[in-house]
């Protein structure tokens, strides 16, 4: 698959780009299993509005078809029910899934492809999370595992008011234009998709109008975007004392990073619609997202969330997804939080499914550039680099930044040197870049890891 990162696309003309762009989407369509994404959309429509015993009812027994497949067919489960006699046949509460031990971070990445299904799908996909929350961590899926978690996002575009096939726009973290170009067109129009792409890289002032502009002409029905990249926008409309004038757009769905309330309100002001927050996490064991009335709800027919209290009104989240009987986790701690709301509170939308107020995922800062760009989420010139363990980007200066890397024994000079060039790809030629190998990366006084730490603001990860 030829993506956007690639050097081909890189040096490819704006109109072959825009095939391309084209094209991987068309395969990544044929790679997915489209009868299962079908399956599950129809099924998750109907089980949006389950009462409270029904999805629990549901969870249950999903909960334990998942357990015995993994007690059958994954090595580290096999081995560990053994260990703990744990018979999911016998299940008949959800408090009986507190028999299996709660998974950590650090017990998958020791059990590596000891938790691979024997015997599935010869097509998998493998990812990884690069070492940017912390510690690298591989994981598989295969094309159901895709089609289940695709069927959950276009529910949530349909909650943002959109439906397949409509405009709709793009501002995440795909390299849809080079980073050598400065002006000019600074999108590209996938039209496999209908989506008009737009660089999160080149955010700039001087380009505010333009991206403006362009996304009134094409007038999308749903924009997609990353909160710092969308913020911005609305802060250059409100810096320009004027509002988003399409007359299409009936939601923007957010995701990837931490929606703050300020950014949300100034999103919603000044576009004029919903902002809709999506929260995922790679392991797939989780999602919430928010419903028409502005409330998180916990996707309960995605997974089985439990809430572990921290006794300050937050709480960690111990998840089991359903979708990936591939890599199952089971009873996984996520690295993310939420904020509590009130056990008895009824979302006016109907739907069932319990409500937390906030989301506490990652806040990091953002790179600035000599040319006026604000560069955030850098997760992908990590991607692939499977023998780095942890990493982050500090920048103490406008034109430079260091890369703290701790390398595993799988890490050589050629990752560096990619490592690199990536690097270079996405901040351009005036930053210099250094790469600093490290024994380990200081977390902040409330044990925290950040990706981005800038020093031009004043903010210091030691304080955080």
């Amino acid at each position: 698959m030829i993506s956007s990162h690639s050097r081909f696309y890189r040096y490819a003309s704006p109109a072959l780009q825009e095939e391309l762009l084209s094209f991987t989407s068309r395969l990544r369509g044929m790679v997915t299993a489209r009868g299962a994404m079908a399956r599950t959309a129809r099924a998750i429509e109907r089980s949006q509005w389950l009462a409270p015993a029904q999805w629990q009812a549901l969870q249950l027994e999903s909960m334990r078809q998942l357990a015995l497949h993994a007690g059958r067919r994954v090595p580290y489960y096999r081995e560990l029910f053994a260990e703990y006699g744990i018979d999911p046949a016998r299940w008949t509460s959800l408090d009986d899934l507190c028999e299996v031990p709660v998974l950590t971070k650090g017990e998958v990445i020791a059990a590596g492809e000891r938790l691979l299904a024997e015997g599935g799908p010869w097509l998998r996909f493998k990812g990884s999370t690069s070492g940017t929350t912390g510690r690298a961590m591989s994981g598989w899926r295969d094309r159901r595992a895709i089609a289940f978690e695709q069927a959950f996002v276009q529910r949530q575009a349909h909650w943002a008011g959109y439906r397949h096939g409509e405009r709709r726009a793009w501002l995440r973290g795909e390299p849809v234009v080079p980073a050598r170009q400065s002006d000019g067109q600074l999108w590209r129009m996938n039209r496999a998709d209908n989506m008009l792409m737009l660089s999160s890289y080149h955010l700039t002032p001087k380009n505010g109008a333009a991206y403006i502009e362009a996304l009134e002409r094409f007038d999308p029905v749903m924009i997609q975007a990353y909160p710092s990249s969308v913020s911005y926008l609305a802060r250059w409309l409100e810096e320009h004392d004027r509002g988003y004038r399409g007359a299409s757009l009936r939601g923007i769905v957010t995701s990837s990073e931490t929606l703050s309330p300020a950014d949300r309100q100034i999103i919603a002001g000044r576009f004029g619609c919903g902002v809709f927050d999506w929260y995922g996490a790679f392991e797939r064991v989780a999602a919430i997202g928010t419903c028409e009335h502005g409330h998180y709800h916990v996707m309960e027919d995605y997974g089985c969330v439990e809430f572990e209290a921290n006794g300050d009104g937050t709480a960690n989240l111990i998840a089991t997804g359903f979708g990936n009987r591939c890599m199952p986790f089971l009873r996984y701690r996520a690295d993310d939080r939420v904020v509590l709301a009130d056990p008895a509170f009824a979302c006016p939308c109907g739907r069932s499914f319990r409500v937390v107020e906030r989301v506490l995922g990652r806040v990091d800062d953002t790179i600035r550039t000599p040319d006026g760009r604000h560069v955030v989420m850098l997760d992908w010139i990590f991607s692939g680099l499977f023998g780095l363990v942890e990493a982050q980007v500090v920048q103490e200066r406008l034109d430079e930044v260091c890369i703290r890397i701790v390398a595993g024994p799988d890490f050589g000079n050629r990752d560096e040197q990619a490592l690199l060039l990536r690097a270079r790809e996405r901040l351009g030629e005036q930053v210099i870049i250094r790469i600093e190998r490290v024994a380990q990366i200081a977390r902040t006084r409330s044990g925290k890891f950040r990706q981005i730490v800038s020093r031009l603001s004043g903010s210091d990860e030691s304080n955080v």
